[in-house]
């Protein structure tokens, strides 16, 4: 009979402990779909600005792109996207000062797009810029000639 107590009372614990076990699983699963679903609504949530804000560049609404970066960097200073697209929308509007200015600030944000996402920008500002200058020299000659 004492054996009988015994090996019941053994059972009842390995029961115990694998109750424990699943639970400690269970648990970890839950805790595992609460991560990975805070980090999807986090990337949708931080996405939005961007579709949001290409979405107004691609309709060549450059002040209201302006206008809607320069907000949202009030909220989030280190977000380069605010910053690469307030270069683009001032480069569309020949604001070439301040396109070069922001570009830079993506850049200092993260430098890893500077080779593939800004250098071709920065290199159509110079020659826009050496175009322009080209331009407004010819235009004095004219006048002077005259």
């Amino acid at each position: 009979m004492d054996n009988e107590l015994t090996l019941l009372q053994d059972i009842k614990s390995a029961i115990w402990i694998l109750i424990y076990i699943l639970g400690l699983g269970v648990g970890t699963y839950v805790m595992r779909s609460i991560i990975v679903s805070y980090k999807t609504v986090k990337d949708i949530i931080e996405n939005r600005f961007y579709h949001i804000v290409s979405a107004m560049y691609e309709n060549n609404d450059y002040d209201e792109v302006i206008e809607y970066c320069h907000d949202h960097l009030s909220k989030k200073p280190n977000e380069a996207y605010g910053y690469w697209f307030l270069g683009k929308a001032y480069f569309q509007k020949k604001k070439y000062d301040e396109s070069t200015i922001n570009f830079n600030k993506a850049i200092e944000i993260n430098p890893s797009w500077e080779d593939e996402w800004i250098s071709p920008f920065l290199k159509k500002i110079e020659l826009a810029k050496s175009s322009a200058n080209q331009a407004n020299s010819a235009d004095a000659k004219n006048r002077t000639a005259d």
